[in-house]
């Protein structure tokens, strides 16, 4: 029974400081704005090579463009961790879209759990265990107050 409590009163911490990093439902500044991606690594399949990739993020909301498709989501993100949940879009009626579909590039987006801001903060760079996004920024925005 000794035992038990700390090991409670540790969980309980640990329950508490994962949900506490990501509650905010705003983003750090410096990653609001117009991004486009630049580089993948590894590079995963072709779909990424054949068109541009644009993502905005502002506030907790992401959104973007793959070619002709478009897709939205969240974002969350402090210290450097991050946590994104993209879908693509229906393309528009009688619109015929090959990006209007899950994508390589919306899994590696959504694979995403880390992210770090050159000191300029004219790059990012998405991170997960097997994938880097390089994206420069081409753009900014004002997020909306709530």
């Amino acid at each position: 029974m000794r035992f038990l409590l700390p090991t409670l009163a540790l969980a309980a911490g640990l329950a508490t400081a994962q949900t506490t990093l990501f509650q905010p439902t705003t983003v750090p500044a410096p990653l609001n704005g117009i991004w486009t991606l630049t580089h993948v690594t590894p590079q995963v399949k072709p779909d990424l090579n054949l068109a541009p990739v644009q993502l905005v993020i502002a506030g907790g909301q992401v959104r973007g463009g793959i070619g002709c498709g478009t897709y939205a989501g969240t974002i969350r993100a402090a210290h450097n961790r991050l946590s994104v949940q993209v879908a693509p879009l229906p393309p528009r009626p009688n619109e015929r879209c090959l990006y209007a579909q899950p994508l390589a590039f919306h899994a590696a987006l959504n694979a995403s759990s880390g992210y770090l801001i050159s000191s300029d903060t004219q790059q990012l760079v998405l991170f997960s265990k097997t994938t880097r996004l390089t994206f420069k920024r081409i753009g900014y925005v004002t997020p909306a107050k709530p």
